[in-house]
């Protein structure tokens, strides 16, 4: 699973511009399962993302379609992690462990 904190790099007057077609984005990436979740970031310099376990490539992939990145307007910072605790809801994206041996 990946947290992907969106770090703005342009002004806020150009985010606002591209705003409607990140959202859209943001959206078909919903219905397609790749992410779990998505907000913006407070104070207002960027934005989270919650992506669901993939291998890091397709994420990098999905990222740079995202319209912000296309207009050079956010950076990206990505944090794998194993999530082996999850609420009832989100049983189905944990990490499970590994059966260890006696």
């Amino acid at each position: 699973m990946y947290v992907v904190l969106v770090n703005y790099t342009a002004p806020l007057a150009d985010i606002d511009n591209a705003l409607a077609d990140h959202s859209d984005w943001i959206a078909r990436h919903y219905e397609s399962g790749d992410f779990i979740a998505a907000g913006r970031r407070d104070p207002h310099t960027g934005g989270v993302i919650i992506a669901r376990p993939m291998v890091r490539g397709q994420l990098d992939a999905i990222l740079a379609t995202d319209p912000y990145a296309i207009q050079r307007l956010v950076r990206y910072e990505v944090i794998e992690f194993q999530a082996l605790l999850t609420i009832p809801e989100l049983a189905h994206y944990a990490d499970h462990l590994a059966p260890t041996r006696d």
